[in-house]
């Protein structure tokens, strides 16, 4: 994996900027500089994606690619600091998160999460910073600019605050019942059910937690299911919403009474139907936060 070596379309999905926007920026104010392989193909180094992910912030900001072009780096740099502080801008803590990662630097990484949860709070900092960062991150790794290995180490950074945050939370109410939590077979990344674990003791409830890649057949096998109200199961793969249905239809086979909430990570089935008893779907946990169960 050439993890330092970036095509101007890896630059457009890591940006967020035109291809035709970065070449014009190049060619008229020379704010990037890209380098060329033996066979005179163009590439960009990691110097060059960190320089364009900071000048993209400062120029959502106002701020007109003709001055930052005349800036150092380290004027865009401290901008870009500034902007982060004064206006809780949150790209530049996103990208700041995915440079510790690909330097697997987890002071760098502690220092900046620290800083968002100060000034966002808790479950501000996940809706508005975790969550979007998975999503680049994602993106890295499909285009083969991240390994696996990254990804863990920033999942795990992140999981153990998760960990602390729920073990900080004291007592629930019995009147208000109780909720299963889990993922389906093959559902591996947990962080997403562990904060909706974070938000449902938060609001009083008692919570089983049975954790990621739940087998089937081993919810068959679980007794009393009576003795729980709400069942919630976090998806985070593309799924039809024929498949959906159909797993639906198997849980309500041991739940058939319980009120079911289903959380969607990635792309929402458009044709899924909203009208199943006892069932809620939701395009994200925000949602499923502000539906207060």
């Amino acid at each position: 994996m050439n993890s330092d070596k970036y095509s101007i379309r890896d630059l457009e999905k890591l940006t967020g900027i035109k291809a035709h926007t970065i070449r014009v920026w190049e060619k008229r104010y020379d704010i990037i500089h890209p380098e060329r392989t033996d066979t005179n193909i163009r590439y960009y180094t990691d110097k060059e994606l960190q320089r364009l992910l900071n000048i993209s912030i400062l120029n959502r900001s106002g701020y007109k690619i003709s001055h930052i072009s005349e800036m150092s780096d380290e004027e865009i740099i401290t901008s870009v600091a500034k902007l982060s502080e004064s206006n809780e801008l949150v790209d530049a803590d996103i990208n700041s998160m995915v440079v510790a990662a690909v330097e697997l630097s987890e002071d760098n990484f502690e220092r900046v999460l620290n800083a968002c949860l100060i000034k966002f709070g808790f479950e501000r900092t996940f809706y508005e910073v975790i969550f979007p960062l998975f999503d680049k991150i994602g993106i890295m790794w499909q285009i083969g600019k991240l390994s696996s290995c990254q990804e863990r180490f920033i999942s795990n950074l992140i999981r153990q605050k998760l960990l602390v945050a729920i073990d900080a939370l004291v007592g629930s109410r019995e009147d208000l019942g109780s909720f299963l939590l889990f993922m389906p077979a093959d559902h591996e990344n947990e962080i997403g059910l562990l904060f909706a674990n974070y938000i449902i003791r938060k609001r009083g409830y008692q919570v089983v937690y049975l954790g990621p890649s739940v087998p089937f057949t081993h919810l068959k096998r679980l007794g009393s299911p009576e003795r729980f109200q709400h069942i919630f199961v976090n998806m985070h793969l593309s799924l039809t919403a024929l498949d959906l249905k159909l797993y639906i239809k198997k849980l309500r086979t041991i739940f058939s009474k319980q009120n079911i909430h289903v959380s969607l990570s990635g792309e929402f089935p458009k044709d899924l139907s909203s009208k199943l008893e006892n069932i809620a779907f939701y395009p994200d946990l925000k949602h499923f936060a502000e539906s207060q169960f």
